[in-house]
């Protein structure tokens, strides 16, 4: 596999990598960045990614990804909140659907 930024030339300040899930059917894997405060969407070419998008995450400091049944959440600790976004199932890009407030937000664990 060979490396690829997800983001768009260097970042403008501190940038930290985290969260990676992938999407269940495989053709799609969503990143996070810290302190860019973005989502990045790669697809799948076989053993190849490429980037597709960077989004919003909808917050500030993305601590963790989670995705279920259609839809990417998002917990950023510094806003304290979690967001989710739905996810096209043609292109992989989220489109945000929604907000909730929790202090210091860490992760998401879905049950």
């Amino acid at each position: 596999m060979t490396e690829i930024s997800v983001l768009h030339g260097a970042p403008a300040g501190d940038a930290y990598p985290c969260g990676i899930v992938t999407s269940p059917d495989g053709r799609f894997v969503w990143t996070a960045t810290r302190g860019e405060d973005v989502l990045s969407v790669l697809a799948v070419e076989g053993e190849e990614l490429r980037l597709i998008a960077t989004v919003p995450c909808g917050g500030h400091w993305p601590r963790a990804l989670t995705a279920s049944d259609g839809f990417l959440y998002v917990a950023s600790e510094r806003s304290g909140d979690v967001t989710w976004f739905a996810t096209d199932p043609r292109t992989g890009i989220p489109r945000r659907a929604g907000s909730i407030g929790v202090t210091a937000a860490s992760c998401v664990i879905l049950g």
